[in-house]
């Protein structure tokens, strides 16, 4: 693999040191972090239930803040997650492999992934069911041995990973399979998540777990194994060297443009022909429509990622440094995102589920996250990671880690502060 930093062998036993960290993919997974909360706000918590948005004329800002999540970032900011989540697997490999040796960061890297199985698990049931963690976790593990092959290997396993689906579901009894509606009418659902029950809901949500899991990662998890298997080569590649050549910028912006003109091209191509033609909307699982989103989608998110590398490069690198917070706490806020919102939309909280449209999450969505903003920043200031990444190394390492600084750290995330730190 490529080394980014010269990482030093200490036989301490001890993680890598924090200034190795590239702020740069915190920056991209701050970014990606919101995209995935608006789109959980969207759908995966239910808001398209509200009834009443969907009789209002097509120019309020309910259509308006839907077409506009639809076209920027439906699947792409998820895509943009999973491929950083590759990065930070290659990441890891290396650093732990040059401070300890291949067959401990071996070790390390499948307990850090059990240790998130384990934390997505109770997430998807206790908390909310559009749960992330579970399938990163076992993609994680299936990429763990594919991860030292050749990069030709890699991208002949990222082709089958995106072809393969699509293919599967040309065969009618994997395409039933995977369209078959959950027996749990639509009704009961919203009566059980709007009732005071918190042990009915926990109990929706395993059923309605083991449902997606055996009814859709079939599909989902060879095009994540994909996601992060081009994060792998991405690490590879070199492309988050601060120092980047003349050639490497050229071909950033070349995906940049190239990559959000093949994606958005597709997503306005959608809008218009089923919200101004009204076309009949195709089945979920079509496997036209699932390799389409395979060669539009990736290529919008790659875009985005190198929009950002490029703009980290010149003079609105102090802006966008405001988003390495929220990536680098990026595990903590994710699950008080979850703990918040469920609070809010569902019966034990304030049931506000059915109740609002579009726009209303989407500003609701954007104030929290600009909250989570500022106290990831101030919270940095005095803690060496977030409490969830902290319990995660914990178990990742099988000791207490050091969690609050140290006046010898001098790790700090102003506009101004440009420093590496550590890779997890």
């Amino acid at each position: 693999m490529n080394a980014q930093i010269a990482s030093t062998r200490t036989g301490s036993g001890q993680p890598v040191a924090g200034r190795e960290r590239i702020e740069d993919i915190d920056v991209i997974r701050g970014f990606a972090l919101f995209g995935v909360l608006m789109m959980n706000l969207a759908f995966s918590l239910r808001v398209h239930h509200a009834a009443p948005w969907e009789n209002h004329p097509p120019w309020l800002p309910d259509h308006i803040v839907l077409r506009a999540e639809s076209v920027l970032l439906a699947n792409k900011a998820m895509t943009l997650f999973s491929t950083l989540f590759g990065v930070g697997l290659a990441i890891f490999l290396e650093r732990a492999s040059a401070s300890r040796g291949d067959s401990a960061a071996w070790r390390l890297l499948v307990r850090r992934l059990l240790a998130l199985l384990a934390f997505g698990v109770a997430h998807a049931i206790l908390i909310w069911n559009g749960d992330i963690l579970v399938p990163y976790a076992v993609t994680g593990l299936l990429a763990l041995p594919l991860m030292r092959c050749r990069t030709s290997v890699l991208a002949a396993l990222i082709g089958l990973g995106y072809v393969l689906p699509p293919l599967v579901l040309l065969w009618p009894p994997a395409g039933d399979f995977w369209n078959a509606a959950d027996p749990v009418p639509f009704s009961e659902t919203m009566r059980i998540y709007t009732g005071p029950s918190y042990l009915r809901i926990v109990q929706l949500r395993a059923h309605e777990m083991v449902w997606s899991w055996t009814h859709h990662y079939t599909v989902y998890l060879p095009r994540c194994l994909g996601n992060m298997l081009i994060g792998v080569l991405l690490w590879r590649s070199g492309i988050f060297r601060a120092d980047l050549s003349e050639r490497m910028r050229r071909m950033l912006r070349w995906v940049a443009t190239g990559g959000i003109a093949i994606g958005a091209g597709y997503a306005l191509y959608r809008v218009i022909l089923f919200d101004v033609f009204h076309a009949p909307t195709p089945t979920r699982g079509t496997p036209l429509r699932l390799f389409l989103q395979v060669v539009t989608v990736m290529p919008f998110a790659l875009g985005y990622g190198a929009i950002l590398l490029l703009l980290l490069r010149g003079r609105f690198r102090p802006w966008l440094l405001h988003l390495a917070p929220l990536g680098r706490m990026a595990f903590t806020n994710y699950l008080t995102e979850s703990i918040f919102f469920t609070a809010v939309f569902y019966g034990y909280g304030l049931n506000l589920l059915g109740k609002v449209g579009y726009a209303a999450a989407a500003l609701m969505g954007i104030i929290f996250f600009a909250a989570q903003g500022i106290l990831s920043a101030i919270w940095l200031r005095h803690f060496r990671f977030g409490p969830f990444e902290w319990a995660w190394r914990t178990m990742t390492y099988g000791a207490w880690q050091p969690f609050r600084k140290r006046p010898s750290d001098g790790m700090n995330f102003s506009p101004v502060a440009v420093k590496f730190r550590d890779p997890s």
